[in-house]
């Protein structure tokens, strides 16, 4: 947890010192005036948003969708589709005579992020910005053999978030943050009896320190 913290906090130092030379040189020879980006992450179906410890339950296959609605704000919404993950596909799970077997998994995730750009000399949705990011996933992993065995899960984010978001003239859009806040996680069983102290599975909130990467194209 402690190397994933530094890496984020790395990344963000490394944008910070070399992303706005290039986008104040940006700023002054483009003319274009971007007001809508769409963006995603292909890594989210490695993992998320769903973990027990670092083993991935779910993947994510979403797409963000940013708006400009004033000189220097923008709204940015998110819906994505929670399955298996493409790193460990829980549904390929066979019976092996000790009770696992397939496992269907689907969800949902929603999210919203108001952005307030803090560069001088760049426009929303480019340069530095802060704003508040909250989120609403939940997931439901079912057995396919009885459909009476699941567990269901819900967890909901609340963030304060600082990052930058880099456009190129041709309009490719990378946007990279981090930040501070609070995650609540919720789950329900039914079925076959478990054991949450050893599996993990516990209700639970907490401070979150969210890392968010996705790129796409601006227009």
């Amino acid at each position: 947890m402690k190397k994933t913290l530094c890496l984020m906090i790395a990344c963000l130092v490394l944008l910070s010192l070399a992303l706005p030379v290039s986008a104040q040189g940006q700023a002054s020879n483009s003319e274009k005036d971007f007001r809508f980006t769409i963006k995603t992450n292909p890594l989210a179906a490695l993992g998320g948003p769903f973990w027990l410890a670092i083993v991935p339950l779910t993947g994510e296959y979403k797409v963000l969708f940013e708006a400009k609605v004033a000189p220097k704000a923008s709204f940015q919404f998110g819906v994505g589709y929670i399955g298996p993950s493409a790193l460990l596909n829980l549904d390929d799970l066979t019976n092996d005579g000790e009770n696992i077997s397939g496992i269907k998994t689907s969800g949902f995730r929603v999210q919203g992020m108001f952005k307030y750009f803090l560069s001088r000399n760049l426009q929303a949705p480019e340069g530095f910005y802060i704003g508040p990011h909250v989120s609403f996933a939940t997931a439901e992993l079912k057995s396919k053999d009885n459909a009476e065995n699941y567990i269901k899960a819900q967890k909901i984010n609340a963030n304060g978030v600082i990052g930058y978001q880099l456009i190129t003239k041709g309009g490719f859009a990378l946007d990279i943050y981090t930040g501070i806040g609070f995650v609540s996680r919720n789950w329900t069983f039914s079925g076959s009896e478990f054991d949450t102290d050893q599996t993990g599975f516990r209700d639970k909130a907490s401070i979150n320190i969210p890392f968010g990467f996705s790129f796409g194209y601006a227009f």
